[in-house]
């Protein structure tokens, strides 16, 4: 894949986990809100194997590693979104 392509990718799972998030906000606390972006973010990562340092050409014995990496990088950018769009709606 190449590195546009895994960007692309990257932004458009952090997206999908931002909105899936968005819709566990509202039954649990701030704190278990973050944990469930994470464990969303992998999840998505492991179902659909998509892995960050692979899109980059790198190889790895251990596939879920890169995948839990992945999922973790999302989340945040999950995060980053999330705050975006607190301040347009402010």
């Amino acid at each position: 894949m190449e590195p546009l392509d895994a960007l692309q990718t990257l932004i458009f799972m952090s997206v999908v986990v931002e909105a899936l998030t968005a819709i566990f906000r509202r039954f649990v606390s701030k704190k278990a809100s973050e944990l469930v972006t994470i464990l969303v973010g992998i999840t998505l990562c492991c179902a659909y194997e998509v892995g960050i340092f692979s899109s980059l050409g790198l190889t790895t014995s251990y596939p879920l590693v890169d995948y839990c990496v992945s999922g973790i990088i999302i989340s945040q950018g999950s995060n980053a979104l999330s705050g975006l769009f607190r301040l347009r709606y402010k």
